[in-house]
């Protein structure tokens, strides 16, 4: 089948709660601690203001359907005498439709992202992943990202 990656407009706000709710499901499933279940997950003005945004980007995979979704924050260089300036690409959500996941699709759609931040030439894409969310993070490896900084914490 052949898919392409186009911005997403504020029309596929139902796709993407489609595709982000089954997201939100496995880690309501793993981490009630922190997420719960609601019929909307996704807010649709949060989302139309992402659309509009100039430093996020709201990409979608589609062939007949959109079947995959990615949002990314532009973070441009911070001028900081200690830090090297880089522009980051920070992937806030990547989710891919259970109907279409082990297919090569988010294989497919995360390569067309990787070219667009080298495209903006930026120095770095970067994206947070849940320790228990291994089939994730496998993807993650295989894609050739590697774990550069560790967030812990403790409940109190």
């Amino acid at each position: 089948m052949d898919y392409h990656m186009r911005e997403a407009t504020k029309n596929d706000y139902d796709t993407v709660h489609y595709i982000q709710k089954q997201v939100h499901e496995i880690h309501t499933k793993e981490r009630p601690d922190h997420y719960k279940m609601a019929d909307i997950t996704l807010d649709k003005d949060y989302f139309n203001n992402l659309i509009d945004r100039d430093n996020t980007k709201v990409f979608v995979l589609e062939a007949y359907r959109p079947v995959a979704y990615s949002i990314l924050t532009i973070h441009p260089p911070k001028e900081r005498h200690i830090l090297i300036p880089k522009k980051v690409v920070y992937m806030d959500d990547f989710g891919v439709d259970e109907k279409v996941r082990g297919k090569g699709v988010g294989k497919r759609f995360f390569e067309q992202i990787v070219e667009f931040a080298k495209e903006i030439e930026a120095d770095s894409l970067e994206l947070a992943v849940w320790e228990f969310n291994e089939q994730a993070i496998n993807f993650y490896e295989s894609m050739h990202l590697e774990t550069k900084v560790r967030r812990m914490g403790m409940d109190l």
